[in-house]
């Protein structure tokens, strides 16, 4: 028998992730090299861009498994509705699956969204899992990452004014959750710099919290209001672990609780999780 469930989040996570237009995305980028000067135009190779330009095709095609920009160039960011890759993004519905099996209460969370597409599969899931009654928490500033204020963060600007490319509005990220037919009632926006939302939460428990700040800020502020309310058999999901400034914050959070650091399991080069003792 055929799994439509299966298929119908597997096409999600290649729409997300744009793996069905890689050759588009190529073009655009061949078309804006050759608009700058850097390449000569020749319609032979926007035509059969996937052949004629088979290692960049393959460079952009290994990208969406790791969640590397082309060319490690945020400016080739794409059209994707997400920056985490398939490892991470395959790694996500397997933490869905582990607490919606293990009957873990609570609502998910993410904080951070950028496009909002790990958001937008969390409501994919739900979609094909009607008996589970859990809310989504979409939390962003929606206006980039704070430029550093902390000692922790100084040399690492990740701001608007640095990377326009991070600032997502939130009525963008609403369109997309429209476009895939998943916005609802079960979607909630929280927005707001971490330190002034997330304290106010309207949510009690929560099965799973993905981190997606960056910065030690974003990650403490993220940690203190919301890992209490992560139910024990909870996931946490960090995002951005091979950042030297988010590892500490958790490391700094776990020494202020006076308890070890939690055991990490790895994704890929920065993706980590790790599930809540209990």
């Amino acid at each position: 028998m055929t799994d439509y469930s299966s298929l119908y989040l597997d096409l999600l996570k290649r729409s997300l992730l744009n793996c069905v237009y890689l050759d588009n995305e190529l073009r655009i980028i061949y078309l804006r090299n050759c608009i700058a000067g850097s390449e000569v135009f020749d319609a032979r190779i926007l035509h059969d861009i996937r052949h004629e330009r088979a290692d960049a095709y393959a460079e952009m095609v290994a990208g969406r498994t790791n969640g590397r920009f082309f060319g490690r160039d945020i400016r080739n960011a794409g059209y994707s509705h997400t920056m985490i890759g398939r490892a991470r993004l395959d790694m996500l519905h397997e933490c869905l699956d582990t607490v919606v099996r293990d009957g873990v209460v609570g609502d998910f969370v993410e904080c951070g969204v950028w496009r909002g597409g790990s958001c937008i599969f969390m409501a994919g899931y739900l979609k094909v899992n009607p008996a589970e009654k859990r809310r989504i928490f979409v939390a962003d500033s929606f206006q980039g990452l704070p430029a550093p204020s902390l000692a922790q963060d100084m040399g690492l600007d990740l701001s608007k004014a640095v990377y326009p490319e991070l600032a997502v509005d939130d009525e963008t990220v609403r369109e997309n959750f429209a476009v895939y037919g998943l916005a609802s009632e079960a979607v909630v926006f929280a927005k707001g710099w971490f330190k002034d939302t997330l304290p106010r939460l309207q949510t009690d428990e929560i099965a799973l919290l993905r981190l997606d700040g960056d910065l030690y800020e974003s990650t403490m502020d993220s940690l203190e209001a919301l890992y209490d309310k992560v139910s024990p058999g909870g996931i946490v999901i960090i995002d951005d672990y091979a950042i030297e400034q988010c590892r500490l914050a958790v490391a700094d959070y776990f020494a202020r609780k006076s308890n070890d650091l939690p055991m990490m399991h790895k994704v890929d080069w920065t993706g980590v999780w790790f599930r809540k003792a209990g």
